[in-house]
């Protein structure tokens, strides 16, 4: 067993470590003379395999660097650890250049981008294509996991420390036999464990550190956890992952049913969120690995008090001993199954009908007593267990199961499973958004009226054409560059997302509505207007207002990259080009539409373009020149007046807000209170929405959850992050300006 914290002090560990990675330096550069490029890469695959790439980084972050001296080794590391991290370094860059010579056979030659993100490289292809991704989806994932070692191995500052995209805190291997090579290991599944502190930043360019718990081989920068913590919060705040967040969102119907078995604890944070969001929760946890315990506690702050309702046990026995009690009706009112290695794979051993057969026996009476499992890639074997289980269920007409899978945050193929939850119940449901409301919002809860992600994409772009004149373009550019001019830093109104792209907020201290009535009076009348002859999205909604008024300037590599984007919980989204025409080249406004493909949409000066808010639409890079535009939302919710994209509406309060109290007068007296002995279970996120599609002969289930009201919580217990972890990283500005280049953390890349 090798564990992190040993690298460092034990020289016979950095030894033999140095000889691994020698030795695998050697093997590929011997194949590699003699033209054999498909055996070398045979040999890298199964290195990576194997864990290796956490291993070199563990070695490569084993010594202290000085960030004031192009961040090399500080001469009091030890000769061993420099020694080690050196060897690991050439190690890794050699495993990128066996994926560059790759491309190379595929026509791609890499373009060192580095001097204007870290660690940047896009690919050109002969034919002049150009791509940060190239072949992407035929490549196997330790190939694109090469591909991305650049990015890994270039460190950044932040606040005087070395930040790395992807830090290793902990790492074991259980895989090698005695005088077996750790890094040249030939197991298909290592029994590998590690904890890496991952940097991600979504599209609008704000960073946070995701601490994540990984059992097998780890898959890369967006590789799915066992469980994952933002540090810049505590542990069972909220939850990162979409698998975590419908595990818990299904998990309790009501508050007369809160008896959970949990098999599998992960680093503990769905636990944790369960103990904080649902009153008077009775768990009880099944882990058959006392290391991920150990590392719940050390690494992610589980409280050693909830360790009473762990048990250390297999899960196959646990369930015999329980359901062996032959009781009518379990004690259990949701069972939760989450055992699937970072590989996604379920555990062979579990897949047999006894298990699942005592999994159903143990659920309680209540209609509502759920069985959730994440199958991971083995979903027909696993839905075909609960479906037989089912069947003996007393009441259950049919034993069908739902499969659910998280919904178009990315494309899924006719193979890919990942991610598929096999959920069932003592009686069929009907998995809506509006049931699912019901049960675990009450009344008082609040609907943003925006329309289903799913019908948004059925939706038109309406273009107006000439909507605004060059007199009323001149006066808005007037109205952003005196507000620049007066703007205060302790409330700035302009944001950064990228050093190409800046917006300033014009609605912020009521600045659009005083200085530009009569322009957004004839705004307002003009979306009211579209909306009427399209889609009548203002027809059920007490109440629309402006929700946001951006003043957009992107420059040369300006880009809003995800082509999912959506503006979450707006009704209706209105961009308005500034710019004159020829002033600069791509920034393309585009759409996706039914087929999958991006639309492009004509967009010259004055021109308005009205769509769906939660239409997914992106703007591909400014290849040169400045692209101004105006953007505007409205929404179910107040005018508002803070300095930035506001989340709060309803009766919810915007502390930024300085008009937040005239607003409450207004509308809050006819809103009900809430009520103490309300049995809602309230968490800060809902159901978004429900589609059903086909694959396979299979009916798919594909949820989308939104975050909804205040996500920080008053925890139930004594729950807090380790206050230098939060110190940490808690600069988020700074750890943006640091590594710009790693992407939006719901990219679909592993």
């Amino acid at each position: 067993m090798m564990f992190l914290n040993t690298i460092i002090g034990d020289k016979d560990i950095s030894k033999r470590l140095c000889s691994q990675a020698t030795s695998l330096r050697t093997r590929l550069q011997q194949h590699i003379d003699k033209d054999e490029l498909s055996s070398a890469i045979k040999i890298a695959e199964a290195s990576i395999t194997n864990d290796c790439i956490v291993a070199l980084l563990a070695m490569m972050q084993s010594v202290d660097r000085d960030p004031n001296n192009d961040f090399r080794p500080i001469s009091t590391s030890s000769d061993s650890s420099l020694e080690m991290a050196d060897v690991a370094l050439l190690t890794l860059s050699d495993l990128y250049t066996m994926a560059e010579m790759y491309l190379k056979l595929q026509g791609w030659q890499p373009v060192d981008q580095s001097d204007k993100v870290s660690g940047g490289i896009v690919y050109e292809h002969d034919n002049g294509e150009i791509s940060e991704e190239p072949n992407y989806e035929k490549m196997s994932r330790q190939m694109k996991l090469m591909l991305s070692i650049p990015v890994l191995i270039e460190p950044g500052c932040v606040d005087g420390e070395v930040v790395w995209a992807a830090t290793v805190v902990h790492y074991e291997h259980n895989g090698a036999q005695e005088n077996q090579s750790d890094l040249e290991c030939s197991e298909l599944s290592p029994n590998c464990i590690s904890v890496i502190d991952v940097l991600k930043s979504d599209e609008d360019g704000k960073s946070s550190r995701l601490r994540g718990s990984y059992n097998g081989c780890w898959r890369g920068l967006y590789a799915d956890a066992l469980g994952e913590m933002d540090l810049s919060h505590s542990i069972g705040q909220r939850l990162e992952s979409w698998t975590e967040t419908t595990l818990a969102g299904l998990s309790v119907a009501n508050e007369d049913s809160t008896r959970i078995l949990m098999i599998g604890l992960g680093c503990g944070q769905l636990v944790s969120f369960l103990q904080n969001h649902v009153a008077g929760v009775e768990l009880q946890v099944v882990e058959a690995s006392q290391s991920l315990v150990d590392i719940a506690v050390k690494y992610y702050q589980f409280p050693t008090c909830a360790l009473e309702n762990v048990q250390i046990a297999d899960p196959i026995e646990y369930v015999k001993r329980q359901s062996s009690q032959g009781q009518v009706g379990g004690e259990y009112d949701t069972i939760i199954v989450n055992v699937c290695s970072s590989d996604d794979v379920f555990p062979n051993h579990l897949l047999n009908g006894q298990f699942f057969n005592g999994l159903v026996s143990i659920l309680s009476n209540y209609s509502t007593a759920t069985l959730l499992v994440n199958s991971g890639v083995s979903v027909d074997a696993v839905s075909t267990l609960v479906d037989e289980a089912c069947k003996h269920i007393h009441g259950h007409r049919s034993g069908h199961a739902l499969l659910l899978r998280e919904y178009l945050l990315r494309d899924h193929s006719t193979s890919d499973d990942e991610g598929v939850i096999v959920a069932a119940r003592r009686r069929e449901w009907s998995l809506t958004v509006e049931d699912w409301q019901r049960q675990h919002h009450d009344d008082n809860a609040q609907s943003s009226g925006a329309m289903d992600v799913a019908n948004a994409q059925r939706t038109q772009v309406v273009r107006l054409e000439k909507f605004l004149s060059l007199e009323d373009i001149e006066t808005i550019h007037s109205v952003a560059k005196a507000k620049l001019a007066s703007n205060e830093p302790t409330s700035s109104a302009l944001e950064k997302h990228t050093d190409s792209w800046k917006v300033l907020y014009l609605q912020s201290d009521d600045t659009f509505q005083q200085k530009l009535p009569t322009l957004r009076q004839r705004i307002l009348e003009a979306v009211r207007q579209v909306d009427k002859d399209n889609w009548h999205l203002f027809d059920n909604v007490d109440h629309v207002n402006i929700r946001v008024v951006e003043y957009h300037q992107m420059d040369e590599y300006g880009e809003l990259a995800d082509p999912r984007h959506y503006d979450l919980n707006s009704l209706l989204t209105m961009d308005i080009m500034l710019s004159e025409d020829g002033a600069f080249e791509g920034g393309d406004l585009q759409t996706e539409e039914v087929d999958g493909t991006l639309k492009k949409h004509e967009f010259k000066q004055g021109d308005a373009l009205i769509f769906v808010s939660h239409k997914y639409h992106c703007v591909d890079r400014v290849r040169s020149g400045r692209r101004n535009v105006m953007v505007l939302e409205f929404w179910y919710g107040p005018e508002r007046q803070c300095p930035h994209r506001c989340e709060r509406f309803g009766s919810e309060i915007c502390m930024r807000d300085p008009g937040q109290d005239l607003y409450t007068q207004q509308f809050h007296p006819n809103l009900k209170q809430s009520d103490d002995s309300s049995t809602s279970i309230l968490f800060p996120f809902r159901l978004g929405s429900v589609s059903a599609c086909n694959a396979d002969s299979r009916e798919i289930l594909e949820l989308l959850w939104e975050p909804c009201g205040n996500t920080e919580v008053e925890p139930n217990k004594p729950i807090v992050a380790v206050k230098e972890q939060v110190d940490e990283y808690k600069d988020d500005k700074a750890l943006s300006d640091a590594f710009a280049c790693f992407g939006d953390s719901d990219s679909e890349d592993d």
